[in-house]
């Protein structure tokens, strides 16, 4: 069954590829222009697109005709448009996924193409080491750095996955084996299990059957499935994902579990307060002086034996959690029932899919108390940006919300572009309840000007929330190079908050720097950057990410009844 929304994001994508592709192709201006267009029209339109196909009225859209109509229709339908099919078929492949790299464009992409016959990563990789974009107007030696950081970046982020897809492909597997397998204990482990922003493997830890009977049961589940020693059965995801599959003798369930989901310090910590009580825990097993295993059905049995509390996975990165386990000092972790509300959502003012109204009943429906309204700012023209006439008439709208008494309460806030001196994009003179200050143009300053610019933009204190802070793209791209430590220090001491964005593909600020922040008194804001009533669901990676950075419902401002600023 179709999900709602999955046609309008399969429309935006497609229009999107579009666009890319006839500009690689040399096709005229206009065209381009117009499927680049009718993407945004599409992820703005206030109705879905197979509602609009059934009933014929796609062209009521602006910047809808009847060509681009029809490849949504197409698409509605379930069907390649032709206009795709046939410029896939004459591009290379490759090209799009040049034109996606920092620095490069469909058209630096196509002078690559029909000048040097770079068509890959891989040749444009070898083109750089060779130095030959050097010969190419606009390609200077900074510029073929860049790239070559780029490329190198792309290929190391290529066998990874988000955790979402992640933990998705492991809860997948582990859902096979229980169909197959009725009644046998199986659980996800790994990086997943832990958190992890990024996944490069998936990993199950099952109880009982051979890896012979598992590779049996799951047929055709896995891809170049093949057994890997005597507990292992290892394959390929559809989705290009390796899986790693253990098994483990019923009584060792918990110790494997544990063996399998923390990080190799974690671990090893653990086999280290073993040895010192006379045991020994390898290989997923507990075993006691005479090498006989030591009953550990669940992980809790585990623990136990160690005269440890339970440890939340999350926390499984041997940074000093054993250590706090054994002190009985580790944090009450932060829950997702936590949360009242979010701010950090964005609407059809600016570059979101849903109106105000239906933002405001996604977050009722989660039965959040109240939901922070942040539209961009003037200076981020491409998404539409509010002027200040624009935020105050869009205030009135909230007000109004808030006077009708429906929930939830409604919170008058802007994501300002953090300017390249630290200034913030934002009309003083509008009453606002929160700023959402973020980073997006400038990436290149150097560290010493971008964490002046951060320090600066904190220093508005109470009432400001740094977004996103350091930037980056998970797979994608790093952040920007910036001293956290001293951006931290300057918000503790004005009481501004940082944001954990919730979005998957940021997951920022990093977990380590959230244990940071933590400790330093920081308030963390969980932001879902929701553009989407589906997206402010989000929030529950960004408690992933506080669980991991140690944090309790006390150090997470949307944890609090609103009022925060009183």
């Amino acid at each position: 069954m179709t999900e709602p929304g999955d046609v309008r994001r399969r429309a935006v994508a497609a229009l999107e590829e579009l666009a890319v592709l006839a500009e690689l192709a040399g096709e005229n201006p206009f065209k381009v222009r117009a499927y680049a267009n009718a993407a945004r029209a599409i992820a703005r339109a206030p109705e879905d697109v197979e509602a609009l196909a059934a009933r014929g009225e796609l062209t009521s859209l602006a910047g809808i005709g009847k060509g681009i109509a029809a490849i949504l229709t197409a698409l509605a339908g379930g069907e390649e448009p032709a206009p795709l099919a046939e410029l896939r078929g004459r591009t290379p492949a490759g090209l799009a996924e040049l034109a996606a790299l920092p620095g490069l464009g469909p058209k630096r992409v196509r002078t690559l193409w029909q000048e040097l016959g770079i068509a890959s990563l891989g040749e444009l990789e070898y083109a750089c080491r060779e130095n030959r974009l050097l010969a190419l107007a606009g390609f200077g030696p900074v510029t073929q750095r860049h790239l070559l950081e780029a490329v190198e970046f792309r290929r190391r982020a290529a066998s990874a996955r988000h955790l979402p897809e992640g933990l998705r492909v492991g809860e997948e597997v582990a859902a096979a084996i229980r169909a197959a397998l009725p009644g046998a204990a199986v659980s996800t482990a790994g990086e997943a299990r832990r958190s992890c922003e990024v996944v490069s493997e998936a990993v199950v830890v099952c109880a009982g059957p051979s890896p012979a009977a598992l590779a049996s049961a799951l047929g055709g589940t896995l891809g170049d499935a093949g057994i890997r020693g005597p507990d292992t059965l290892a394959g390929l995801h559809p989705s290009g994902l390796p899986v790693r599959i253990v098994t483990a003798p019923v009584a060792s369930f918990g110790a494997a579990l544990v063996w399998h989901t923390g990080s190799g310090r974690h671990v090893e910590q653990l086999a280290e307060r073993a040895a010192a009580g006379g045991l020994r825990f390898a290989a997923g097993i507990l075993a006691d002086g005479s090498g006989n295993a030591v009953e550990c059905a669940g992980e809790w049995d585990l623990y136990t034996r160690l005269h440890l509390p339970w440890i939340p996975p999350e926390l499984r990165e041997g940074a000093g959690e054993v250590e706090a386990a054994a002190a009985a000092a580790l944090p009450d972790l932060i829950e997702e029932d936590d949360l009242l509300g979010a701010v950090h959502a964005h609407t059809t003012d600016s570059d979101g899919t849903a109106s105000l109204d239906a933002m405001a009943a996604a977050a009722a429906a989660l039965g959040w108390s109240f939901l922070g309204i942040a539209d961009h700012s003037r200076a981020a023209a491409y998404a539409h940006g509010l002027d200040a006439d624009r935020l105050r008439r869009q205030g009135d709208a909230i007000a109004a919300h808030n006077a009708a008494g429906r929930p939830p309460l409604l919170l008058r806030g802007t994501e300002a572009d953090v300017l390249a001196d630290g200034t913030l994009d934002r009309p003083e003179e509008v009453p606002l309840d929160f700023v959402v200050a973020s980073v997006h143009s400038a990436f290149r300053q150097s560290p010493e000007a971008q964490t002046a610019r951060l320090v600066k933009a904190v220093g508005h204190g109470r009432g400001t929330i740094l977004g996103h802070p350091t930037g980056r793209l998970l797979l994608a791209r790093d952040g920007y190079v910036v001293d956290l430590e001293a951006v931290l220090q300057a918000a503790a001491a004005s009481g501004a908050a940082v944001e954990i964005n919730a979005h998957p593909f940021r997951l920022d600020l990093d977990w380590r720097w959230v244990r940071r922040a933590v400790a330093l008194g920081v308030p963390i804001s969980i932001g879902p950057d929701a553009h989407e009533p589906a997206g402010l669901a989000d929030v529950r990676w960004g408690i992933a990410v506080a669980r991991k950075g140690w944090a309790t419902a006390a150090d997470v401002l949307n944890a609090r009844p609103w009022p925060w600023w009183a």
